[in-house]
């Protein structure tokens, strides 16, 4: 317990201060961090970034590793290799990932620009654009966390009786009024579950960003955490990076409660 309470109000200690580890600097300011993050565009953009790439992270996740899991659910010949495949991303390091794409997306000598140019004679520099370096963030973030939910949401239709499937069978019911009715309902509570956790857990990502794009192009894929980092080991900043730690901190609680209600609903529906 005290593990976990000292660093955490610590940190709120610290967001009231002026701590600079530079100019030696440690006096109370009060709100003075906060006033200034109210009124930062530079926060703004960041805050909204991260709630962009979460949230369009996670639908995609969710969605996605459905998807592979009714694949991989079905019977099929090498069904055994296919669910082992499918773990490759995930067990991948994130920064070893983010690494290997930030090379993979050079617009200079890049794999992929390489077979842009070979097509079109073009080499697009996806990771200098805003929206490019956003999409690509994103896509990423999928392709590298969709296939643990994946394997959560196999074992979720695993425990979905099959007598359930029958009855629908007898009712005359087709595949898809099969998954409607039967399938998504049985694991809707799971998919609650996951969305939270995967919510709650990426808010506070920093090595895909730090290893992909660290920021850029500008600050266009600056996330919260990443911005934590900034603010702290490159400027020295430790109270007003800790003003953001207890934001970060707060904007957690709120989606972890609306998560527990969100479950809570769908239990006992």
């Amino acid at each position: 317990m005290a593990t976990a309470a000292y660093p955490i109000l610590e940190t709120i200690y610290l967001s009231f201060t002026n701590t600079h580890v530079v100019d030696q600097t440690h006096a109370f300011v009060g709100l003075e961090n906060y006033r200034i993050l109210l009124h930062d565009p530079e926060f703004h953009g960041t805050l909204r970034f991260t709630l962009i790439f979460i949230f369009a992270s996670t639908v995609l996740e969710i969605v996605l590793g459905l998807l592979v899991a009714l694949f991989l659910n079905a019977r099929f010949r090498g069904r055994a290799v296919a669910r082992t495949i499918n773990l490759i991303p995930w067990a991948i390091p994130t920064i070893v990932a983010a690494l290997a794409f930030q090379w993979i997306l050079d617009d200079q000598s890049g794999m992929f620009s390489d077979w842009i140019f070979k097509l079109t004679g073009e080499r697009p520099a996806l990771l200098n654009s805003l929206w490019g370096a956003r999409i690509s963030l994103v896509l990423i973030n999928v392709w590298k966390n969709a296939p643990f939910l994946a394997i959560v949401f196999l074992a979720g239709l695993q425990g979905v009786p099959e007598e359930l499937y029958e009855a629908a069978r007898v009712d005359g019911a087709n595949a898809w009024r099969r998954f409607w009715n039967v399938t998504l309902p049985m694991v809707t509570p799971l998919l609650i579950t996951m969305a939270m956790y995967f919510v709650v857990w990426q808010l506070a990502s920093f090595d895909l960003v730090y290893g992909l794009t660290k920021g850029g192009p500008g600050v266009a894929t600056n996330v919260l955490a990443h911005e934590i980092y900034r603010q702290a080991f490159l400027h020295s900043k430790f109270g007003f990076a800790s003003s953001i730690s207890v934001c970060l901190m707060g904007l957690v609680a709120v989606v972890g409660l609306f998560g527990v209600i969100s479950f809570r609903r769908a239990e006992f529906r």
